[in-house]
């Protein structure tokens, strides 16, 4: 059978499969030569099968893949524009599905906000006068770890024992805490713990703190500082075009 590849696409990369998990009903989770794997929907016109060439299209490793072959027959196949059209779709159905859960869990949120100490609801103040959509996009994150903060605090009444507490095992933390979330990630543990440490010592630096998410975001889109007018922004970016163009 003649093969289906697109003509004038040269962003793929050819692999063979060397192990097949799954079925028709499912899908599939295919392993190729080069150790990585890859998801094969159960609508593929092609039954993977060991030792099937697959090829893949997509910008680079880690990309994502706009386009699957197997030997030759299209599973998918999406061009650059219909790519960047889709994850453009995808974004905005994301964003309106989180302002929906967001609607739905409001009246909750606000319960918890109003059961924080003050210093904690002006951080939270902070964020939401800063971005006008952080209460949808990220208050959910941020009050968790301003809920736990302050647990940690209650409990281990002083700066050293946050410090000490920090390093144990989480047996021995759940222990001292007993109201120690066990729905952590690294980032919103640590973040509690360091919010813990400034209402302790410093009470003033809890409103002042970057955000829970700042580090991946950035603390404009956070809420952590207000964001720069537009007028800024284009000489920002004239300056660094500048820069890289050797005028400066």
């Amino acid at each position: 059978m003649q093969n289906e590849y697109p003509v004038g696409d040269d962003q793929f990369q050819d692999q063979t499969i060397t192990r097949v998990d799954g079925d028709a009903e499912r899908g599939w989770r295919v392993t190729f030569d080069s150790g990585g794997s890859f998801g094969c929907p159960a609508t593929s016109p092609v039954v993977p099968v060991v030792g099937m060439m697959t090829r893949q299209y997509g910008a680079d490793i880690g990309s994502i893949v706009r386009g699957f072959f197997i030997d030759g027959r299209k599973v998918y196949y999406r061009t650059e524009a219909e790519q960047r059209q889709k994850n453009a779709e995808d974004a905005a159905a994301h964003d309106q599905a989180e302002r929906e859960r967001f609607e739905r869990n409001r009246a909750d949120l606000d319960k918890r906000y109003d059961a924080l100490p003050a210093i904690f609801r002006k951080r939270l103040d902070k964020f939401r006068a800063n971005n006008p959509d952080f209460r949808w996009q990220f208050e959910g994150y941020e009050m968790f770890t301003c809920e736990q903060a302050v647990v940690m605090a209650n409990a281990l009444k002083t700066p050293a024992e946050v410090r000490r507490f920090h390093g144990l095992t989480l047996d021995e933390q759940m222990e001292l805490v007993p109201g120690l979330s066990d729905g952590h990630s690294g980032n919103t543990f640590g973040m509690s713990c360091r919010l813990a440490l400034d209402f302790l010592e410093h009470p003033e630096n809890v409103e002042k703190r970057h955000g829970a998410l700042a580090v991946l975001v950035g603390s404009e889109e956070y809420g952590c500082v207000p964001k720069a007018s537009s007028e800024v922004q284009a000489l920002s970016a004239a300056i660094v075009a500048g820069k890289e163009h050797g005028n400066g």
